[in-house]
């Protein structure tokens, strides 16, 4: 295991796949119980050491485990070329389970271990904790793969998150959803989390105020392997929706989207940037063919992105399952290494003082700047589809219509 990455006890499956991203899994573990190995690579100077409060199990895995893949190779390859600002990087992680109570023993182990910078787990809910202990030890936050405003605000304290807000995908869906002629809508949320919740909600204000009409709503919780009230209640509606736009994401994308196809049902799927990945295409082809959702980046040859996603399947010899989220992982470190360079230190105070004042960051998944924002960068939303049972890229804007958060 490379001597920058280390894992701290807790970590069970979520090790074994991140081991592959640069070093083997078969360290040992010391008294305290984090796992450590040898490997070469760094700069000479202080250590930056990150650490990562991740949901590896449970809800947030869907997006953090992606999110560990990308800050891991990111790591390896600052390592490679001399660490940050000459600073070797150490990425040390631990499974907060995605338990709100567990967040804050666990960001305070981490703490306790020597962090410079935290990341906290995919959604804010389950933050709270993480945010509030790295406030009272003066070290600054990120999340990788959150997409809801409030994160950074949610703890009393600022986060700085990789990814465009929730309300910016949302716009961006109901806008392409009408620019494809779509004049009806239908939702499908769940109140276990604001990402499934509001997301949905932004996107009716903007498609309503295109000029097309939402014709309802139907809740699901978080989990349910049975669809068959969600999905009797669409197939029995006066009129059937163009589109039907859900947040939903794996497991429980595939188990709704074939049961709405057994029923019957043909609207066009449309869904947030947790469709973006291989386990969408689970559903089957033609369950879930023509299908659209919002991602972070496209591997379009030649881009920055096509280069990570070829890189990770050089170290791991395998592509990421989920490009787009393990892409956001890179792009975190990549807002660290230009914090601690703006910083010209590693030191939490630092750099906590620099982040709110950067822009034009170039990271894997686009530009990113916090200059006056609240945290919740500006970015450029891409469109992806599923035709002839593939993946395929349809467009990439800026809304025009993004409502507040």
């Amino acid at each position: 295991m490379n001597k920058n990455i280390r894992y701290l006890a807790g970590l069970i499956a979520p090790v074994l796949l991140v081991a592959a991203c640069g070093g083997s899994s078969d360290s040992g573990s010391s008294a305290s119980g984090s796992a450590s190995g040898s490997a070469s690579g760094g700069g000479s100077g202080e250590p930056l050491v990150i650490g990562f409060a991740g949901g590896l199990t449970g809800d947030a895995a869907v997006g953090d485990v992606a999110a560990l893949e990308g800050m891991t190779y990111c790591v390896d390859q600052a390592n490679a070329a001399g660490g940050i600002d000459g600073h070797p990087v150490e990425l040390i992680a631990k499974d907060m389970k995605s338990d709100t109570a567990l967040g804050g023993t666990v960001a305070q182990e981490l703490i306790d271990s020597g962090v410079d910078v935290l990341v906290g787990p995919a959604f804010p809910g389950m933050a709270v904790g993480v945010v509030q202990a790295a406030a009272a030890a003066g070290i600054p936050v990120m999340s990788a793969v959150a997409t809801q405003p409030e994160y950074t605000v949610v703890g009393g304290a600022p986060v700085y998150l990789a990814a465009f807000g929730d309300n910016v995908q949302a716009a961006a869906a109901a806008e392409f959803a009408l620019k494809e002629g779509a004049k009806t809508s239908f939702t499908v949320s769940s109140p276990d989390l604001t990402y499934t919740s509001n997301t949905p909600k932004w996107f009716v204000q903007v498609f309503e105020a295109g000029g097309g009409k939402n014709l309802g709503d139907v809740t699901f919780n978080l989990g349910q392997t049975d669809f068959s009230a969600q999905v009797t209640e669409i197939a029995n509606l006066p009129e059937q929706p163009d589109v039907i736009y859900t947040a939903m994401f794996p497991p429980d994308t595939s188990s709704f989207i074939r049961a709405l196809r057994a029923a019957g049902v043909k609207s066009r799927i449309i869904g947030a940037d947790g469709f973006d990945t291989v386990a969408l295409l689970d559903a089957g082809a033609d369950a879930v063919e023509g299908a659209r959702f919002t991602t972070h980046g496209w591997n379009q040859e030649g881009s920055p992105f096509a280069e990570y996603v070829a890189g990770v399947e050089k170290a791991n010899g395998a592509p990421p399952e989920a490009p787009a989220l393990s892409a956001l992982g890179c792009s975190t470190i990549q807002v660290i290494e230009a914090a601690v360079k703006a910083a010209g230190s590693v030191d939490p105070a630092a750099i906590a003082a620099a982040l709110p004042n950067l822009e034009n960051v170039e990271t894997v998944t686009g530009t990113i700047s916090y200059a006056g924002t609240t945290g919740v960068p500006g970015k450029t939303v891409t469109i992806g589809g599923i035709e002839g049972g593939e993946f395929v890229f349809k467009d990439a804007f800026v809304p025009s219509n993004i409502p507040q958060p």
